[in-house]
């Protein structure tokens, strides 16, 4: 059986986090290893504390700094097979965790992020890109296996902004098998 652990840095989405939580439960029910999430924060607000145990969620205090180094310390805390790291404002599809099961242990892929355009061109662009136009992709889920994770060092504990683009690059500079995706489109490997 695999174990998962989802961390989710809470400075971001706030407001939709408890629908991130009811997702990760969902998705817990139908894992058939085991899953533990834990919830970043720079302090335990009633808010977060009642969320977190409704959910059976853990809450991590760490005090502010860049997304990297809070998503290193989070994966260090955890002993997991696989480290799930998920943006608390994604609209994640039901699935997201079997998919990213069936790739990483089914089909032998080492990472597997959900993506979306974060920042969509005019549709003129549309004939240029990858010439003219490279649109700018936001990571809403990252699953990782955590020797693929250690061996690369984790996230740049300088980056906030781009941490998973970074460690995802990272990840194909080492010949790791990443396979990227988005809800609209077909798969992408890298």
């Amino acid at each position: 059986m695999n174990s998962y652990n989802v961390i989710v840095d809470c400075r971001r989405g706030y407001t939709r986090l408890g629908r991130c939580l009811r997702v990760i439960a969902y998705a817990a029910a139908r894992l058939g290893g085991s899953l533990d999430a834990v919830l970043i924060v720079d302090k335990a607000r009633n808010r977060l504390v009642t969320l977190a145990e409704h959910h059976g969620a853990g809450l991590l205090i760490l005090p502010p700094g860049p997304r990297g180094k809070r998503y290193n310390s989070a994966a260090n805390a955890v002993q997991t097979d696989v480290l799930a790291f998920l943006d608390p404002a994604a609209e994640l599809p039901e699935d997201w965790l079997l998919q990213a099961d069936q790739a990483l242990f089914d089909e032998h892929w080492d990472a597997v992020a959900l993506i979306v355009d974060s920042q969509p061109g005019p549709s003129w662009l549309g004939l240029w890109r990858g010439r003219l136009y490279q649109p700018r992709y936001r990571t809403q889920a990252l699953c990782i296996k955590r020797a693929w994770f250690e061996r690369v060092g984790g996230f740049d504990p300088e980056r906030d902004m781009g941490a998973e683009r970074d460690l995802l690059a990272r990840l194909g500079a080492c010949h790791a098998r990443v396979l990227q995706y988005t809800q609209d489109s077909p798969k992408t490997a890298s």
